[in-house]
């Protein structure tokens, strides 16, 4: 149901979006139009109605089609997604359980949490994990390669090893989800 509900509020939304920017093209056109009398502008901008209606229909289809793509889905109802690079992705459920997918079934880290490098996302796994043992977790985006450790003194070093910062403080999903799809993306992209 969350699903159904979350495709709805994101057609609503392409539809306003398509309808924000076919004026603006229709805008640009007439601007444009009105300074090359006789050009490409100026004949396509005398017809407004039908200058807005089809580039809002390409803009929506556009929209909707980005839409699913790696960089614009954000999960719909109860899921939630976010892109980390390389291809890579962490994803959430229920609101509760973040976690990072790999290949092959049976192959997911429950984590609680992190810190999102350029090349890399650590930071402390969840206890429900039944497949990975550790208290810790650093994620090789490039080489897609999830090491966990028990000792903390094992996951310093890596992390010095690695350069990546031992003392920043761990986030949850909710947190990184808003740094990531809130701002521009939120009002300008679905």
């Amino acid at each position: 149901m969350e699903v159904a509900i979350g495709f709805v509020f994101e057609l609503i939304k392409i539809f306003i979006l398509s309808c924000i920017y076919a004026s603006l093209v229709l805008l640009t056109l007439k601007i444009i139009g009105s300074y090359t009398h006789g050009s490409w502008c100026y004949r396509v901008s005398r017809n407004k109605l039908q200058l807005w209606l089809s580039s809002g229909f390409l803009i929506s289809i556009g929209l909707f089609i980005f839409m699913f793509t790696f960089y614009g889905d954000h999960g719909l109802g109860d899921s939630a997604r976010i892109p980390v690079g390389h291809w890579r992705e962490i994803l959430e459920t229920n609101g509760s359980l973040a976690y990072i997918q790999k290949e092959g079934r049976g192959s997911m880290l429950v984590i609680d949490k992190f810190l999102i490098a350029d090349d890399y996302v650590y930071g402390l796994t969840s206890d429900v994990n039944e497949h990975y043992n550790g208290k810790y977790f650093i994620y090789d985006l490039a080489n897609n390669n999830i090491k966990t450790f028990e000792e903390i003194n094992g996951y310093l070093n890596s992390l010095i090893a690695k350069n990546l910062n031992e003392t920043a403080e761990y986030k949850n999903f909710d947190y990184h989800y808003r740094q990531y799809w809130h701002g521009w993306r939120f009002w300008i992209l679905p």
